[in-house]
């Protein structure tokens, strides 16, 4: 069926073109009220990832009581059950027949847990991701989720509040570095003055960005002035979503602002490693005190 247009109609809209041509709209700015020297409102703080300061030590009840089974007391990865763990045996092909009455199981293949004691993959891997982890689970593994819903093709695990399912990440996150490690690297943060300042110079004492060149550091960067962003340490919806590598990558080349200098050549590898694990320390409670 055909719907033809008058030509009366066409007329019109032709007009009401013309008008809106002729006699654009206008926007009333009388009783505005900013100026130019009037500073805009600022955003609405960012929502926290996280609902409280995450604790290894409550962390550590957590991960012996549900996770150990697996993973190993160690987090090694040679729990228990670790030699007897396989996929769930179903897909979606599997899940499809089973709508007609067909039961086809697939093949249910070895499912090795996380050693968390394996540095590449350890320093891939954000906070976020590993806590995506923790409530998701691992689809078609035998990783099941500890959040209120599992999604399709993940098993369902016992329910962890939102605070255990951050506790329980950064205990295992600590499984890459020790004490002294992180002890030592509080040491050359605090202390080792390369070309006049150190780490804490900028970044504070507390990782908050403010040592004696933080004003002058947030007269740079907004978000340095507004404490959070790049740089400060306390923000764990910054640093709660960034990789080891990716903080190992700024210190050893440096920002691509300028403002933070290479390290490259100045600290040892394994030194710059040290102080990306220490970093972190700043959103969590630690295990034992970093004397």
């Amino acid at each position: 069926m055909r719907i033809q247009i008058g030509p009366l109609i066409v007329t019109a809209l032709a007009v009401i073109v013309l008008l809106l041509i002729a006699f654009p709209p206008t926007v009333d700015f009388s009783r505005a009220q900013v100026g130019l020297n009037t500073p805009l409102p600022l955003s609405r703080g960012e929502q926290r990832l996280v609902p409280g300061k995450p604790s290894a030590v409550r962390g550590e009840k957590v991960f012996q009581k549900q996770c150990a089974l697996c993973h190993g007391p160690e987090g090694r990865g040679d729990g228990p059950a670790a030699s007897k763990l396989v996929t769930p045996g179903r897909s979606l092909l599997t899940d499809f027949l089973g709508v007609f009455g067909i039961k086809v199981k697939a093949e249910q293949l070895p499912s090795r847990p996380a050693n968390f004691h394996n540095l590449d993959a350890q320093r891939l891997n954000s906070p976020f991701l590993n806590y995506e982890t923790v409530t998701l689970g691992r689809p078609h593994t035998a990783m099941p989720a500890f959040g209120p819903r599992a999604p399709y093709g993940v098993n369902k695990g016992a329910m962890l509040t939102d605070q255990e399912r951050w506790d329980v990440v950064f205990f295992e996150w600590e499984f890459q570095t020790s004490a002294e490690r992180l002890a030592r690297a509080k040491e050359i943060y605090e202390n080792r003055v390369i070309e006049g300042n150190t780490c804490a110079s900028c970044h504070g004492v507390a990782g908050d960005g403010r040592g004696p060149r933080g004003a002058e550091m947030a007269g740079k960067l907004w978000t340095w002035a507004a404490g959070r962003g790049p740089g400060i340490f306390t923000d764990i919806n910054h640093l709660g979503q960034r990789k080891p590598s990716d903080l190992f990558q700024v210190i050893e080349d440096g920002s691509p602002n300028g403002l933070m200098p290479s390290y490259k050549g100045k600290l040892s590898e394994d030194e710059m490693w040290m102080l990306v694990e220490y970093v972190y320390t700043f959103v969590y409670e630690p295990k034992g005190q970093v004397k």
